[in-house]
């Protein structure tokens, strides 16, 4: 479960939903530990080109969400981290064939 307002969840669906992609969530948002403004923690385990990630920054950057969306790519991440947060991934969205990207 990710912990957030309904109309805050939606605009996170309509955003992702764009891209074609596997996400997962992580983070106090999961594990419900979150305050009013905390980020919400997403990765992707899936090669995802440079520029659609930007695309998808952006997108978030400018969406009506009053926190921060910070996306990482799973192979970046540092062996420590990832055996922190690897127990409470969450899947958020499957990859989908098509999409615009």
């Amino acid at each position: 479960m990710i912990h957030m307002e309904k109309k805050h969840w939606k605009i996170v669906q309509s955003i992702l939903s764009q891209y074609p992609y596997t996400f997962y969530a992580f983070g106090s948002r999961v594990k419900g530990t979150e305050k009013r403004f905390s980020e919400l923690d997403l990765c992707f385990m899936e090669p995802i080109p440079g520029n659609v990630q930007a695309h998808i920054d952006e997108d978030f950057e400018e969406s009506d969400l009053p926190f921060k969306v910070d996306i990482m790519n799973w192979n970046l991440i540092a062996p420590d981290f990832k055996k922190l947060i690897k127990k409470d991934l969450i899947l958020i969205q499957k990859r989908k064939d098509g999409g615009s990207f």
